[in-house]
């Protein structure tokens, strides 16, 4: 079936679908949803180091089983959690490809998509951090592109903190032309509406599974974390002060590969409360900066049920700029993860960070089926 028109049939089962539950029409009224502080008492938090200090990051989370159902109800996905489903399928529908995630080569199910258009955009080209390139991407399922829309306009206060926040520190650096245009990097993303809609999309069907210790590129600097299916465990290492530092290890520097002094499963460079554990399950939502912080994921050995996660980043549109931050660990960087973590927190004190109700996305959808389609030049 060709892109656009699998892509129009997604909207219009959408529409015709109704979620067999009764809290849906409850849930229309319902009041939005107020991302709070991980910890409250420490509202910015430091990861890893850089030069001048530690990365800053703030960290709010919330849940919503209601908004879960929602995007699990599509009906051109619902399949994406059965057990049986055909890899294949997987792979062909929804550009599902094998991604190595630790040093023993396991494997998790990962597929690139953008979230930036409805019916009618067959392709897009994404940057992908892992890679530094552009390369293709699907659409999203037409509910999760709903989603992130709607949750951009939820929290359009906190974006427009943030952009203002960016926008002043541009004119304070005006005689440092490398953080200015930075800077305005991310400012512009704000401003395009791209932030969250480049999606990673990841499913892990097996048991036990750790992933590797690593911090994300530039991509996560803001960054929307969803689980809509299973459990899974993120472990974040964390500091209180911007010049803490690691603890001291006898076997620093014996034959360990490289990272693994830092790593968040190597207890010995950690103080207990350096180390965050977050359960994610069905229904959390988390904002925060992965780029500043070094963090690994495991999958429980007891998991019954399929993990369906999402990760939502900047989506790039310019390939140099893309590669300008996203290889820089640099002051730089550092000062721009300064004015997101502050805004973050300004936001979340005014309880400006919220998830949209379930109405939101649903009046996206309407209005997205009665517009002509926005084409996307096909792929080369």
């Amino acid at each position: 079936m060709p892109a656009h028109v699998f892509q129009l049939k997604s909207v219009l089962c959408c529409l015709c679908v109704v979620l067999p539950c009764g809290s849906w029409q409850q849930s229309h009224a319902s009041a939005r949803r107020i991302f709070r502080h991980h910890d409250a008492a420490h509202p910015i938090s430091y990861g890893v180091q850089l030069p001048m200090g530690r990365a800053p990051f703030a960290f709010a989370s919330v849940t919503s089983e209601e908004l879960v159902d929602f995007l699990l109800h599509d009906p051109c996905t619902s399949y994406l959690l059965d057990d049986c489903c055909d890899p294949a399928c997987l792979r062909s529908q929804w550009g599902f490809e094998e991604d190595s995630i630790n040093e023993q080569c396991e494997n998790i199910l990962k597929a690139d998509w953008h979230a930036s258009s409805f019916w009618g955009a067959c392709s897009a080209r994404l940057f992908v951090p892992r890679t530094d390139e552009f390369l293709p991407a699907r659409p999203a399922p037409v509910r999760i592109q709903a989603f992130i829309q709607a949750f951009q306009h939820a929290s359009a206060a906190c974006w427009g903190r943030l952009a203002q926040a960016l926008h002043a520190q541009e004119c304070q650096a005006s005689g440092n032309r490398e953080l200015q245009h930075s800077l305005k990097v991310f400012r512009r993303c704000l401003e395009d509406r791209t932030h969250f809609t480049g999606v990673e999309a990841q499913i892990w069907k097996g048991g036990e599974l750790t992933m590797d210790s690593h911090t994300d590129g530039a991509t996560a600097m803001l960054h929307l974390g969803v689980t809509l299916g299973g459990n899974r465990m993120l472990r974040i290492g964390k500091f209180d002060e911007r010049h803490a530092p690691y603890r001291p290890q006898e076997n620093r520097r014996r034959g360990m590969r490289s990272g693994d002094e830092i790593s968040v499963w190597n207890e010995a460079a950690y103080a207990v409360q350096e180390l965050w554990d977050m359960e994610q399950s069905r229904g959390c939502f988390y904002v925060t900066s992965p780029f500043c912080f070094e963090h690994g994921v495991k999958y429980q050995k007891h998991a019954i049920n399929t993990t369906f996660a999402l990760q939502c980043r900047f989506a790039f549109s310019n390939l140099t700029d893309a590669r300008l931050v996203n290889g820089q660990r640099t002051n730089v960087m550092r000062e721009i993860a300064d004015v997101i973590a502050h805004s973050l927190v300004d936001s979340i004190d005014r309880k400006e960070l919220q998830l949209p109700t379930l109405q939101e996305p649903l009046g996206i959808i309407t209005t997205a089926a009665k517009k002509p389609a926005r084409m996307i030049p096909p792929l080369d």
